[in-house]
C-alpha cells in the first residue's frame, strides 16, 4: 500500500489532520484580530503592541523544555485536547469582556500568555504524536500534509481574517478561533490508536531535560539542524522586522501590494509542502534536503537586489519570497521527519522541545538584531546582511553527512550512546 493510500485509510491520521487544519485557520484570524482589538479598542502604542506580541512567544523560551519531559512522561493526546480546551476558553474570553467593557490591556496580555503557554504545550506535543499515528515510513507525507495545511492557511488565512473583522468587529472575530479549537478538541477525542509510554524509572526534571539536550548534542544529524535551523530563524525574523519599513519607504508599495507578495510567498510554501514527499521518495534524501536549503537560504538574496522598473522589482521580490518559503516547506517537512526518525520515543518530547527551544529562542532575536541593524545601515543593506546571513546558515548543512543520505535512517542506526548522567 502506498504512503497516501495509507494515509487516506488511516482514520486517527485523517482525524487529527481535520481538526489541526481547522485550527491553523483559527489561528491566522486571531493573528489578524487580536492586534486589531488592541488597537482599535485599547488604543494601545507601538511599543505596547510590541510587548503584547512578545507575550506569544515567551512561553517558547521558558516552558518548552520542562513541557518536553511532561510530554515523554504522559500520553500526549490527552495533554494537546486540555490545550485546546484552555486555549478556546481564553480565546473566548476577549469578546466576552469586550462586550462586558471589562477588557483592558493587563487583562488582554494575561490571556495572551496564556495562549502562548497552551500553544507551547501542543507544538510540543503533536509533532511527538505524529509518528504514533503513522510509523516512520510515512513520516514525510503525513507532515508534508500538516504543513500544506499550515501554508494554506497562512495564505487563505489573513482574508478570511480581514474579512471577519470586517463584518463582526476584531474582538468577535476571534470567537472563529476558539471554535476552531474546539473541532480539533473533537477531532482529537476520536482519534483511538493506541499510545505506549515509558517514563524513566528515576524521575529529575533537570536530568531529564539534560538528557534531551545531550541527545541533540550528540546526534550528529540533529545538532545540524538546530544549528542550520536557529540560523535561519534568526534571518527570517530578521528581515520580517526590515521588510514592511523598506517596501513602503525605499519601494514605494502601498499596503495591499505588501499583501499580495507575503500571499504568493505563501503559495510558494504550500507548494514546498505539497512536493516534498514526492521529491523524498523519487529522489535521496539528502540531495533533496540540500537541494531545499540552497533554493531556501538563496532566495533572500532577490529582495534586497530588486531594482528597475516597478514590475521587476514586485517580480524579484516575489520570487524572494516564493524560493525562501518554497524551499522552507520542503527542508522543514524533510527535517522534522529526520528528527522524529532518529529520536527514540521516550526522547522525542524532550528532543522536539529542545529544538524548539533553540530555534525560537535565537531566532527571536533576529527582529531586535534587523532594527538594530536597519537603523544604524540602512533598510536596503540591512537587508543584504540577512541575505549573506541566510548563506552562511546553509554552511554546516553543505558540510554535514545529510546530503550524503540515501533514505532518512532510523533511529537504531543512528542513536548515539547516552553519556552517563552529570
Amino acid at each position: 500500500m502506498t504512503t497516501a493510500r495509507f494515509l487516506r485509510h488511516n482514520k486517527d491520521f485523517t482525524r487529527f489532520w481535520f481538526g489541526e487544519t481547522v485550527s491553523l485557520f483559527g489561528v491566522q484570524v486571531t493573528n489578524l484580530a487580536l492586534p486589531l482589538t488592541a488597537v482599535l479598542t485599547l488604543q494601545v502604542s507601538p511599543e505596547e503592541l510590541g510587548v503584547l506580541r512578545s507575550f506569544a512567544f515567551l512561553p517558547f523560551l521558558f516552558l518548552a523544555l520542562p513541557f518536553g519531559v511532561l510530554v515523554d512522561r504522559r500520553a500526549k493526546r490527552p495533554l494537546m485536547i486540555y490545550a485546546n480546551l484552555v486555549r478556546a476558553v481564553l480565546v473566548g474570553l476577549v469578546p466576552l469582556l469586550a462586550v462586558l467593557d471589562a477588557l483592558t490591556l493587563p487583562g488582554l496580555a494575561a490571556i495572551v500568555l496564556g495562549i502562548g503557554v497552551c500553544t507551547v504545550l501542543f507544538e510540543v506535543c503533536w509533532l511527538s504524536y505524529v509518528p504514533v499515528i503513522v510509523g516512520q515510513e510515512h513520516l514525510v507525507t503525513a507532515n508534508g500534509r500538516v504543513a500544506a495545511s499550515s501554508s494554506a492557511a497562512e495564505f487563505a488565512g489573513p482574508g478570511l481574517g480581514g474579512l471577519f473583522v470586517q463584518v463582526f468587529t476584531a474582538p468577535f472575530a476571534l470567537v472563529v478561533n476558539a471554535f476552531s479549537y474546539l473541532v480539533s478538541v473533537v477531532s482529537l477525542w476520536f482519534v483511538r490508536v493506541p499510545e505506549e509510554v515509558r517514563p524513566p524509572a528515576k524521575r529529575h526534571v533537570g536530568k531529564e531535560i539534560a538528557e534531551g539536550i545531550r541527545f541533540i548534542v550528540q546526534q550528529r544529524h540533529l545538532r545540524v539542524l538546530a544549528v542550520t535551523g536557529a540560523a535561519f530563524n534568526f534571518c527570517y525574523m530578521f528581515v520580517e522586522a526590515l521588510f514592511v519599513l523598506y517596501a513602503v519607504r525605499d519601494l514605494h508599495f502601498d499596503a495591499g501590494l505588501i499583501g499580495v507578495i507575503v500571499a504568493l510567498g505563501a503559495v510558494g510554501g504550500l507548494l514546498g509542502a505539497a512536493l516534498a514527499s514526492t521529491l523524498v521518495r523519487r529522489f535521496p534524501f539528502g540531495r533533496v534536503y540540500l537541494l531545499a536549503v540552497i533554493v531556501g537560504h538563496g532566495g533572500p538574496l532577490l529582495i534586497p537586489a530588486a531594482s528597475g522598473s516597478t514590475i521587476s522589482t514586485v517580480a524579484l521580490v516575489i520570487a524572494g519570497f516564493f524560493l525562501m518559503r518554497g524551499g522552507l516547506a520542503v527542508f522543514s517537512v524533510a527535517g522534522t521527519s529526520l528528527r522524529q526518525a532518529v529520536t527514540p520515543r521516550e526522547l522525542m518530547g524532550r528532543m522536539t522541545a529542545g529544538m524548539r527551544t533553540l530555534m525560537w529562542g535565537i531566532g527571536t532575536t533576529g527582529a531586535i538584531a534587523g532594527g538594530a541593524v536597519g537603523g544604524y545601515l540602512g533598510l536596503r543593506p540591512g537587508l543584504w546582511v540577512a541575505a549573506l546571513g541566510f548563506l552562511l546558515a546553509a554552511v554546516p548543512v553543505a558540510l554535514s553527512r545529510i546530503p550524503r543520505l540515501r533514505e532518512m535512517p532510523s533511529q537504531e542506526i543512528t542513536t548515539p550512546q547516552a553519556a552517563p548522567a552529570a
